[in-house]
């Protein structure tokens, strides 16, 4: 099993493929569970912390990934060993990934592995911030940069709850994305 991994920030090219030692995993806590990693979602934090440009001190890019419930912990209970699942985990550009079970709900079964590992950072982002704004019918959102992954969410959940959308995009030939 392998992981990307980077030894110093600062530039792309720093990335590196190194082997996942099993000997070295930490054990799994009691609300855990340890993913096969099919597919991972990349997210703009995840570009700037590999530039060394986020702030803090993230040791490993983290977030949205998909993929098959390997161990299970017996606090868990809504997902088993074998079952698809996607979410947030801890370091998932690898092989196996280690994950807050809390933090990761089964796949459904129309739905691929690379579109679930796209949901997880988008749709939370939108719904606590929609939420916040208690966004309802008739109510009035702009959302700014409308054809990017957060923008798409966000034209797609004000639509679910029949508020009226005004959008911006950075050129014309991103229109089409809002505009159906």
């Amino acid at each position: 099993t392998v992981r990307l991994h980077y030894e110093c920030k600062g530039a792309i090219a720093g990335l590196c493929i190194t082997p996942l030692d099993a000997s070295t995993r930490s054990p799994l806590a009691p609300h855990d569970a340890s993913l096969a990693v099919r597919s991972v979602g990349l997210n703009f934090r995840d570009v700037l912390n590999v530039l060394g440009e986020y702030p803090g001190d993230e040791k490993w890019l983290d977030g949205d990934c998909a993929g098959k419930a390997l161990d299970v912990e017996a606090a868990v209970s809504h997902l088993s060993s074998g079952d698809a699942a996607f979410g947030l985990a801890r370091a998932p550009l690898a092989s196996r990934a280690c994950a807050d079970a809390r933090l990761l709900a089964r796949k459904p079964s129309t739905l691929s592995f690379e579109a679930a590992c796209t949901l997880p950072v988008t749709w939370s982002t939108v719904h606590v911030t929609f939420g916040r704004a208690l966004v309802r019918r008739s109510s009035r959102v702009l959302v700014q940069a409308a054809a990017g992954g957060v923008g798409l969410v966000a034209t797609e959940y004000a639509q679910l709850v029949d508020a009226i959308v005004a959008a911006t995009v950075g050129s014309r030939l991103k229109h089409w994305h809002v505009e159906g």
